[in-house]
């Protein structure tokens, strides 16, 4: 029988049915850290928390929320920038966290299986003590965020401009299905090693992109890269965006660099601690590029350089600086220095919110794009902050567009609110797609899709979660 959410008659049943799976120390109805995050999104609403600590408990919970129709919202860290973990229909949190088992690491095949609840930080460590010759890729985001979300997230990293975004990483998956069905994906669905999704079905991208409303991911594989023997990092400021989309564009293409990051001045200013009112002098760079560059050897890393200099020189870029030249004139710039990292500047801004609308898409609409994005921040009162990068060799490009705010005032959230949706049509319109959609960002995905592609999507969610209660308010 289906209880009606946030009952009092459902959350007692759930709360004894989710204790005989986990204990009584791991179900709580004290749910209130659980409904609201940094974002603009309003506080949601549910009935119980419970913190399984293997996929057999997550099975048994899922069988629990079936046999009482509650829907289900998973969450890790809780740290995103779209409101994806913020129940919106009571019933059950699913808090993964206990789960942070990192169960394998296959050096000949280069992947890792990892539990939903392993971080960043837990990661590195564990390769630079057991493994030191792999390394993972790590974000710009708290080292204590989920590795495994960002992956079925298809966020983006420091090796992405070379590799791809995160989905393109994960080799295969263990998830559990709405009514409780285990079932793997990738090459480990069918041998007992995850070294590729090839060349089997994809049904691994079931659970990519999907925010968790196809089923609960339990574990995953994730693929790892050769530690490089040499490496050098240079900051390089650019006067415009013309200039910096030529320069990201041709290092792209060379196939010679791990990464190249940017961020536009305001980033530049809230490092050193300014929050309002942000003034771009006349001799101030407008944008600063992060070129990441590696080396089997001292000898091919200095070509690399060659080159790198070479291509900045093309682009009018005169202003560049290895990175640990830079941290030793501007210790403010260390957090740049060495990944996982903390931004204290964005996480720690007077008010607290934090929110952007990120997207991927071609090159040829970037400049474009960037201007319109910008010019929207700035309209609604917003500095003009940008993040970009090429991605997968250039193929296609990162514009993501950030604001900071104070979510203890009302009006400055309604302003974000609205420059939100405006920054997820001017990105459409420049034929970019928003990653890790907001609600309102994937209804206005859906809207300008192709029918066929609706259809499609309409048909796997109904098969995997005809009742709608798997993370319910996405896509």
């Amino acid at each position: 029988m289906t209880l009606p959410t946030g009952s009092g008659q459902v959350q007692t049943l759930l709360v004894d049915a989710l204790t005989e799976v986990v204990g009584p120390l791991n179900v709580t109805t004290a749910v209130e850290q659980y409904l609201t995050d940094v974002t603009e999104q309003p506080p949601g609403a549910a009935d119980v928390v419970v913190r399984p600590g293997s996929a057999d408990e997550v099975r048994k919970v899922l069988l629990a929320a079936a046999g009482a129709g509650a829907p289900v919202t998973p969450v890790v860290a809780g740290y995103n920038v779209a409101g994806l973990t913020i129940p919106r229909r009571g019933g059950i949190v699913l808090d993964l966290t206990r789960m942070n088992r990192i169960v394998e690491v296959d050096e000949d095949a280069m992947y890792v299986v990892v539990e939903p609840g392993v971080t960043f930080e837990q990661l590195k460590r564990h390769l630079d003590d057991q493994h030191p010759d792999l390394v993972y890729s790590y974000p710009f985001a708290p080292p204590s965020t989920s590795v495994l979300a960002n992956a079925l997230l298809d966020g983006l990293n420091n090796l992405s401009m070379r590799h791809g975004a995160m989905g393109q990483w994960v080799n295969g998956v263990e998830a559990v299905l709405a009514d409780g069905t285990v079932v793997r994906t990738g090459a480990g669905g069918v041998v007992d090693k995850w070294f590729a999704r090839a060349p089997l079905p994809d049904l691994t991208g079931l659970f990519i992109s999907t925010q968790g409303t196809t089923g609960v991911v339990t574990r995953a594989a994730l693929q790892l890269q050769p530690r490089p023997a040499a490496r050098a990092r240079w900051f390089a400021f650019a006067d415009d965006l013309d200039t910096a989309y030529t320069a990201m564009r041709a290092l792209a293409r060379t196939g010679s660099f791990d990464d190249v990051g940017l961020m536009t001045w305001p980033a530049a200013k809230m490092l050193f601690g300014a929050t309002r009112d942000l003034r771009r002098a006349d001799d101030e760079p407008f944008a600063f590029l992060f070129l990441d560059m590696t080396g089997a050897s001292d000898d091919e890393l200095a070509a690399r350089k060659d080159i790198a200099q070479r291509i900045l020189d093309d682009a009018g870029i005169e202003t560049v600086f290895p990175v640990e030249d830079l941290v030793r004139a501007v210790p403010r710039y260390g957090p740049l220095a060495e990944l996982p990292t903390t931004l204290d500047f964005l996480l720690d801004f007077p008010g607290g919110g934090l929110t952007w609308v990120g997207s991927y898409g071609p090159g040829a609409g970037w400049v474009d794009g960037a201007h319109k994005g910008l010019g929207v921040l700035e309209e609604h009162g917003f500095p003009p902050f940008l993040v970009a990068r090429p991605m997968a060799g250039g193929h296609y490009f990162v514009l993501r567009f950030v604001a900071c705010f104070d979510k203890g005032d009302v009006a400055e959230v309604e302003r974000v609110r609205a420059v939100m949706g405006r920054l997820a049509d001017v990105v459409l319109d420049q034929g970019y797609v928003p990653y890790k959609a907001s609600a309102d960002a994937a209804q206005r995905i859906l809207a300008r899709a192709h029918p066929g592609f609706v259809e499609l999507w309409s048909r796997v969610r109904g098969l995997l979660d005809p009742d709608g209660r798997m993370n319910p308010g996405r896509w």
